[in-house]
């Protein structure tokens, strides 16, 4: 069973963005914040199995823009 919760990840990203000062970081975390409302929006239609794939993509991502040295390309 999956304990994260998309909106609460959401809110997270959302909380970071008032802090964020560097526009890249502004803007990746802009894009993080949307994929989990997306997930959210989703999860009630998804499997567990794809709601966790969802969550470890999304994680995954944002591991790799804080890294900085990946380039990730989501489509909006």
């Amino acid at each position: 069973m999956i304990t994260v919760d998309p909106w609460e990840k959401a809110a997270d990203c959302e909380r970071a963005l008032d802090a964020a000062a560097d526009p890249d970081r502004h803007a990746m975390l802009e894009r993080v914040r949307d994929l989990w409302i997306a997930l959210g929006n989703e999860q009630s239609l998804m499997t567990d199995e794809e709601l966790a794939e969802g969550v470890q993509a999304i994680n995954r991502m944002h591991v790799e823009w804080i890294r900085g040295g990946q380039s990730v390309k989501v489509r909006a």
